[in-house]
């Protein structure tokens, strides 16, 4: 469903004289998104989610004076939204620490491709690693095939599978995911935690590779490690420099090839997601159960590594769920809040970047301090 807020405003039975939005910036209201409809009103405000109020970025500011000092230049043309800033306000007025997590996903569609070949000269298939779909010519995807029951399905037949690696460098919005929980973590002076998911990106393709021939698994493994090596250091490189820029005191990045980091998080999160009654609530993918274990506890790492119980987490519209539901597993542990921020279109005004052909991701090196975008 694509729609601005202003449309939702009018889809909700409102005219925007009888809203929080009477005055806010036309960009803000006419910025183009693309979600389900999960709204309903909060007062004056559009409540997405039943767990986050849109605003604008004065509204935010307002909520949370921290917010004020991004200087994003872009930052006024955004919803955001926003959830729990009361309670993470009351504890900074009581002298308590208040830590950020978030960060971009590794990589998107059309980025990373995988090619299965079976055994006999049987059939060569492609597939896109990032939703697990196959292709069927050019950018289409097929519904009803996926990568993990395919090559499951195959098991010993599978000859031979490789990866291409599409992906040149960070998209805006993977920047702008980076840069917003810098620049609001040094205006709290507080806690930073990054991570890098690529050790959730690795743990769909060991399910898939369970039937295969341990000589392809092998090769398959290592030939995608090595990618997951090069795309993981694209972010280290941009968040190097973001954190030479602002310079967080204390400031985690959390990826694959941190085990000491990796077996911290997963023991500490063991008593809030390894329970019947959180697990049964994550998806009914047996492939993608690891994997979302990890995405809904990542907004508490803040809370796993450091024991800092104020946890703002900053990321896209898109991880709500992610931290929905984290924040329901922990609820007698933490308090968090939350700053979504929406998914950017690409250039060909169809697609989000995650989504987008190659020819629309526009990479780039963001040296300098403000973003293209």
């Amino acid at each position: 469903m694509e729609y601005t807020i202003q449309e939702m405003i009018a889809h909700k039975g409102r005219v925007l004289e009888e809203t929080d939005y009477v005055c806010c910036n036309r960009d803000m209201l006419n910025f183009r998104l693309i979600s389900g409809d999960f709204y309903e009103w909060n007062g004056g405000k559009l409540h997405f989610k039943q767990c986050a109020d849109v605003m604008d970025f004065q509204q935010a500011a307002e909520a949370f004076p921290a917010f004020a000092s991004v200087q994003y230049k872009s930052r006024e043309k955004f919803p955001y939204f926003v959830g729990g800033l009361d309670t993470l306000t009351e504890a900074m007025e009581r002298g308590e620490t208040i830590a950020v997590e978030g960060g971009p996903c590794l990589f998107g569609e059309h980025e990373v491709t995988v090619s299965v070949r079976l055994k006999g000269g049987g059939e060569e298939r492609l597939f896109d690693y990032a939703n697990g779909k196959a292709y069927l010519d050019g950018t289409a995807f097929a519904e009803s095939e996926g990568l993990a029951d395919y090559l499951r399905l195959n098991g010993e037949r599978v000859e031979r599978i490789d990866f291409q690696q599409n992906k040149q460098g960070l998209t805006p919005q993977e920047y702008l995911n980076l840069r917003y929980p810098f620049e609001i973590a040094a205006a709290l002076r507080g806690s930073l935690v990054v991570p890098i998911p690529d050790m959730s990106y690795r743990k769909y393709l060991l399910y898939a590779l369970d039937a295969i021939p341990e000589n392809v698994r092998k090769q398959a493994l290592e030939q995608f490690d090595e990618i997951l090596n090069r795309i993981a250091d694209m972010y280290l490189d941009v968040i190097g420099k973001l954190q030479a820029r602002f310079q967080i005191a204390r400031f985690a990045c959390v990826h694959r090839r941190d085990p000491a980091a990796l077996k911290l998080w997963y023991e500490k999160r063991a008593a809030y997601i390894e329970r019947n009654k959180v697990l049964r609530s994550l998806t009914r993918l047996p492939e993608k159960l690891e994997p979302v274990k990890d995405y809904i506890s990542m907004p508490a790492l803040p809370f796993y590594l450091f024991g800092v119980e104020n946890i703002l987490e900053v990321n896209s519209m898109d991880e709500t769920d992610s931290y929905r539901k984290c924040k329901k597993a922990h609820k007698n542990a933490l308090h968090m809040g939350c700053i979504l921020i929406p998914e950017l279109l690409s250039g060909d005004g169809i697609h989000m970047f995650y989504f987008a052909p190659l020819q629309w991701k526009e990479y780039g090196n963001y040296e300098g301090y403000e973003s293209p975008a």
